[in-house]
């Protein structure tokens, strides 16, 4: 899983085109519980509503196991780009 996962992030990262800011969201969670596990740091002030959003989209996944965490950015990244080697 850990091949794909690094094919998945490539193939986010050269999407020719910008995902919805949900997806956005979404594929910053996703990655950030699969490397990182839960969020470890205060939110974010009022004032950074960017910073706060994506920490709010990670919060949501705490206790997610890193494995499914990847399984979740794999299906994400390849319902975007249709890359076949992220087929799981």
């Amino acid at each position: 899983m850990e091949e794909q996962f690094e094919i998945a992030i490539q193939s986010i990262n050269n999407l020719s085109t910008n995902p919805s800011n949900d997806n956005i969201l979404k594929i910053y969670a996703f990655f950030k519980q699969a490397r990182e596990g839960n969020v470890s740091f205060a939110r974010p002030s009022i004032l950074n509503q960017k910073g706060r959003a994506k920490w709010d989209a990670w919060k949501k996944l705490e206790n997610m196991d890193k494995q499914d965490a990847m399984a979740n950015y794999i299906a994400l990244a390849y319902s975007l780009t249709g890359n076949d080697a992220l087929k799981l």
